[in-house]
């Protein structure tokens, strides 16, 4: 029978289509999968704790003494930026299951301060004579209460001014940096 005002079969009279589960509940179990994983990865992260890095504990000993760290205020800027390289040549160096510490003994910068060159910090001349840079370490390297390996390194670079490779985003002490690269690589290779 068809419905008075078309020639379409009345509403009732339709034939019924199939029922179709809704759009959300076909994707509910995909949906509860990813979840889930979701879920079990989050709990492996924390599980696992944060990201760690090696570290490396750094004291400077006696530093009124040291032969040329800079005067004053430069001078505690050089300890601060020689402990940042150091920490970070660590973190991104070493096994995160490993710890450096280091005692600096004795820092002489690269060049020399020019006295009659003051300005509001010190301005260091390089000759290439004997003002290359120079530093002594005492260092312990250890995983935990084990000791790795530990000593003296005195580091030293005569032929800083004829070396290429130094970029101008190396920073102020950039020869130094190179030498703590330079050591930092072979304390990764000794044997242990």
């Amino acid at each position: 029978m068809h419905h008075p005002s078309c020639l379409e079969p009345h509403p009732c009279q339709r034939p019924k289509a199939p029922p179709q589960p809704a759009p959300a509940a076909r994707r509910r179990p995909q949906a509860a999968s990813a979840l889930a994983a979701l879920l079990l990865a989050m709990a492996a992260a924390a599980a696992s704790g944060p990201a760690r890095a090696a570290t490396a504990d750094v004291r400077f000993v006696e530093p009124e003494r040291y032969t040329d760290a800079g005067r004053g205020i430069d001078a505690e800027q050089v300890r601060e930026a020689l402990a940042r390289q150091l920490q970070q040549l660590a973190a991104t160096r070493l096994p995160a299951d490993q710890a450096l510490h280091i005692e600096v003994l004795d820092i002489d910068l690269a060049g020399e301060l020019n006295p009659w060159l003051r300005a509001a910090s010190d301005i260091r001349v390089m000759k290439g004579r004997a003002d290359w840079p120079r530093l002594h370490l005492r260092y312990t390297l250890a995983r935990g209460e084990q000791v790795l390996r530990q000593g003296e390194a005195r580091l030293s670079d005569m032929n800083y001014l004829q070396q290429t490779g130094l970029g101008a985003g190396r920073g102020s002490l950039a020869y130094e940096q190179r030498m703590l690269e330079r050591w930092m690589r072979e304390l990764q290779a000794a044997p242990r």
